[in-house]
């Protein structure tokens, strides 16, 4: 089991009690996870956590000058791909519950998607404007297929699982704490300017990265109990 942790752990996965319980498991025993923090260490590595019961992953102890250029993409990935993906399961939750965000564990069924994007000209709109940002996706395809899609996207990037493809139903996994802590972190931080979206290789790569790295930084000393936005410095640093 431990040579399977580390292994997640060198692939960048999220470890969390729903996508890996038994790696997730073996990372509570304190005993375990003070091993697997020493074998980090000798690599510059540190073991990271998402708030106090989330999930584990693998980040670097000290960033570099060459983690800038491809920290600012990630945090332009979260953004602009999973970020609009998740928030529309968000107002579709929204609209049929009253709860306004998704949490690990939550169930996710395709055809109650499917349901409410047909019941709301909003969402089918919002659907196919994400048609550019999903794999496979296309303005021409049905909303179940353009839901279909958006589901797989999320499934292979680790926010939801599938556990039923027969009746194509998905449950969030603890990865989805991550994106809405760097969305929150965004957006209070403004560290990416909106006009990035479409300017993602001007000259000041190494100048907005040296501030969100600062930033960073700043928030990494505040009280764990700080919430999601003192959790989403962990995203700053190292997002996979």
């Amino acid at each position: 089991m431990r040579a399977q942790v580390y292994n997640r752990l060198l692939a960048g996965e999220y470890i969390c009690h729903i996508r890996y319980p038994s790696e997730f498991n073996f990372l509570e025993d304190q005993q375990e996870r003070e091993c697997t923090e020493a074998w980090l260490e000798q690599m510059d590595k540190r073991l990271a956590r998402l708030g106090r019961e989330g999930a584990f992953f693998m980040a670097p102890t000290f960033l570099g000058s060459g983690d800038q250029a491809r920290i600012r993409a990630e945090l332009l990935a979260f953004r602009d791909v999973y970020g609009p993906a998740v928030q529309m399961l968000d107002f579709i939750r929204q609209s049929a519950s009253g709860f306004a965000y998704l949490s690990p564990g939550e169930i996710i069924a395709l055809y109650e998607l499917q349901t409410a994007v047909a019941q709301s000209t909003m969402l089918e709109n919002q659907l196919k404007a994400l048609g550019r940002l999903i794999s496979g996706a296309s303005m021409h395809l049905s909303n179940h297929d353009n839901l279909k899609r958006m589901m797989e996207h999320l499934a292979k990037d680790g926010y939801v699982l599938l556990t039923n493809k027969d009746a194509g139903i998905y449950q969030v996994t603890g990865k989805i704490d991550q994106l809405y802590a760097v969305l929150q972190f965004l957006d209070e931080n403004k560290v990416i300017p909106d006009t990035d979206v479409d300017d993602r290789e001007d000259d000041h790569d190494g100048a907005v990265a040296g501030d969100l790295v600062d930033t960073a930084r700043t928030d990494a000393e505040l009280d764990a109990d700080a919430g999601p936005a003192a959790t989403a410095q962990d995203g700053a640093e190292e997002l996979s």
